[in-house]
């Protein structure tokens, strides 16, 4: 499969979020779109990234934060510095 991030994957993020058991809203001008579950909010300007917010914390946790190491190493792998 190829997948590229596009206008037709928002609704399939949309789709993923409620399959999630989240409450997925979007602000009056389009421009916020928020996702909650058991008392936890995400935010985001669309559902594709909103999803992506949701895996991160699904995947690591109230820790979902990159450790000095974890930097590093994606800063090296990607020669950012």
């Amino acid at each position: 499969m190829h997948l590229a991030a596009a206008g037709s994957t928002e609704i399939p993020a949309y789709l993923a979020l409620l399959a999630r058991g989240y409450i997925v809203s979007c602000s009056a001008d389009g421009e916020t779109w928020t996702a909650t579950k058991n008392g936890n909010e995400f935010n985001a300007d669309g559902p594709l990234p909103l999803l992506g917010l949701v895996a991160m914390v699904e995947q690591r946790g109230a820790h979902w934060q990159a450790s000095d190491a974890e930097i590093d190493a994606f800063m090296a792998r990607f020669q950012l510095r």
